[in-house]
């Protein structure tokens, strides 16, 4: 302060501008008017010259007008801001007087500290409270300055809203249904894109549920393996030691042994080893003719088939003429006055065991020597066990598989854990699952319909299946527009059916969408069919057959009774 009371008596001019400078660079009102008081009140002491009190005291007027101004400015913003740069000059205000007082008391230390030794560490520690003083009121400025810019982002979206609610009222009718719709499209999209993500999350959670219950066939899976390893490794045990108990009896032997003996033995070994080489080689060797025999029979099957095929283009073509599939059996098709007529759909119902299955595969038969396609939906059997089970039927059964007559849909391997892949399969996770069922035979019929097929057949094993996996009312639900497909298509279907499993009630439901059945029963171990509906027979009667795993022998029948 001496300084500048020395500068200021030196210079009137330099000093009025060091005034208004320092005027024009204060943050706020409050801030001018206290420098200014202070700084004044030291002139007066010190100064008596007329021009400088002339000075200042225009500085006091443009002070005054500058504090106008700015109250005026800030009345004109809005209520919150307004708060906001009053808030602010206070703290600003603050901030120096407590400036101003930490300079007082570090002059006063020094001076107290030059006149009383012991004082200084008073005032130490008295600076040290007010410094913590002022930095906990600096927290608490800080936090309320934070409080006023949330409460100032409040109110602006308050006001964004408010500004839009205006802009609507301004609108019209028609453009505030425009501006409606156009936020109910949004919204709508917004919940599409919701729903989607709900679907997917839904869809990975049933991801995640296979993948577990797959994982856990895959650790089961593992746990027989190691377990089988684990016995193979006690076999492998087993056998060295007892490879090392011949090797050791053989090493007592060869002491035991003379000289001229060890050499007998080492020709009769060696002369093992060549004819054990020899036969070797003659088992390679036969095991090449026959894989080229095989190789060269299977080609002529297959060129057989084709042919066999042409030849019974024919009889083909009587079928399509008088609308009437023959069934592979000769007896049975006379009973039946010539086949099943097209566009039919026959329950074979019977117990397990009797047959069923032979007079099936016998159907499926006499269509692929014709060059007829056919569907397998597989419900209780694995592709395998109907290749096992055709063998008996037909020779080159997997012939007419590579030929693309033969389809089968599987619904049974993926619950049994058999995952191997099949070419002329399509599998299927769940039996209840009926709408895929019917797309993939719909796919499949359209493809063998658009190749140049007329009709194709279809084996169906077996409905007790679905009606045990689900429920009587749902498999009706299911058989009634299958059925209907299969008679648009003009197919002839048979489908199996246990009996015993069923209540009379479940039986007519589900031959109520069927176009006859075959009842096969045992009495007195004796078996015995009958035909229900399905054409004109020559009878209706219960008739005596014998069954084997390649064909059905049928017994006499005329006049409606058993010879």
């Amino acid at each position: 302060m001496e300084r500048l009371k020395n500068w200021l008596l030196e210079d009137d001019e330099s000093s009025e501008s060091w005034l208004g400078d320092l005027t024009n660079s204060m943050v706020g009102p409050e801030a001018a008017s206290h420098v200014l008081n202070d700084d004044v009140d030291i002139i007066h002491a010190t100064v008596s010259d007329s021009s400088l009190l002339e000075g200042i005291n225009e500085l006091r007027r443009q002070n005054s007008e500058l504090r106008k101004q700015l109250e005026i400015a800030i009345e004109g913003l809005p209520n919150d801001q307004a708060s906001i740069l009053k808030k602010e000059m206070e703290l600003m205000d603050r901030e120096e007087n407590l400036q101003e007082r930490e300079k007082g008391i570090e002059e006063s230390i020094i001076t107290s500290s030059n006149k009383e030794p012991g004082l200084e560490e008073r005032f130490q520690e008295e600076l040290r409270e007010k410094d913590d003083e002022f930095r906990k009121r600096e927290t608490e400025f800080n936090q309320r300055i934070e409080q006023i810019e949330k409460e100032l982002e409040e109110t602006e979206s308050e006001i964004r809203l408010r500004d839009e609610e205006l802009r609507l009222a301004k609108m019209n009718g028609p453009e505030v249904e425009r501006e409606f719709e156009e936020k109910l499209k949004e919204l709508r999209k917004k919940e599409q894109f919701v729903s989607r993500l709900e679907e997917e999350v839904k869809n990975l959670r049933a991801e995640m549920v296979q993948k577990e219950e797959e994982l856990k066939k895959i650790n089961e899976l593992l746990k027989f393996k190691d377990s089988e390893f684990g016995h193979r490794e006690e076999d492998l045990l087993f056998r060295e030691r007892k490879m090392e108990e011949e090797r050791r009896r053989f090493e007592e032997a060869k002491k035991e042994a003379s000289g001229l003996e060890e050499l007998e033995m080492r020709k009769r070994l060696e002369s093992l080893k060549d004819e054990i080489q020899a036969k070797e080689q003659e088992i390679v060797n036969k095991e090449k003719y026959l894989s080229s025999k095989e190789s060269e029979l299977r080609r002529r099957e297959h060129r057989l088939i084709n042919e066999e095929i042409e030849a019974r283009e024919e009889e083909r073509a009587v079928e399509i003429q008088q609308a009437k599939v023959k069934t592979g059996n000769h007896r049975f098709d006379d009973l039946l006055l010539g086949g099943i007529p097209f566009g039919s759909n026959i329950l074979v119902h019977g117990p397990p065991f009797t047959g069923k299955e032979v007079m099936m595969g016998q159907f499926v038969t006499e269509g692929l020597i014709k060059g007829v396609p056919c569907i397998w939906v597989l419900t209780d059997k694995t592709p395998s066990d109907i290749r096992e089970e055709m063998k008996f039927i037909i020779s080159g059964y997997e012939e007419y598989e590579k030929l693309g007559l033969v389809s089968y849909i599987d619904t049974y391997s993926m619950s049994m854990g058999q995952t191997t892949e099949d070419p002329y399969t399509v599998f299927i996770d769940d039996p209840t699952d009926h709408k895929k069922i019917m797309d993939i035979v719909e796919k499949k019929t359209q493809e063998y319909l658009e190749g140049g097929h007329q009709y194709y057949r279809l084996a169906f094993r077996s409905l007790s299946t679905l009606i045990a996996y689900s429920d009587p009312i749902s498999t009706f639900r299911f058989m009634s527009p299958f059925c209907g497909k299969r008679k648009r298509d003009k197919a002839v279907s048979m489908f199996a059916m246990e009996k015993g499993m069923h209540g009379d009630q479940e039986i007519q439901m589900i031959g109520s969408v069927m176009d006859g059945m075959i009842d096969f029963k045992i009495d007195q171990l004796k078996t015995f069919f009958a035909v229900k509906g399905i054409t004109d027979v020559q009878s209706r009667s219960y008739i005596r057959y014998t069954a084997t795993k390649s064909a059905l022998s049928i017994g006499s029948f005329s006049l409606d009774h058993i010879r």
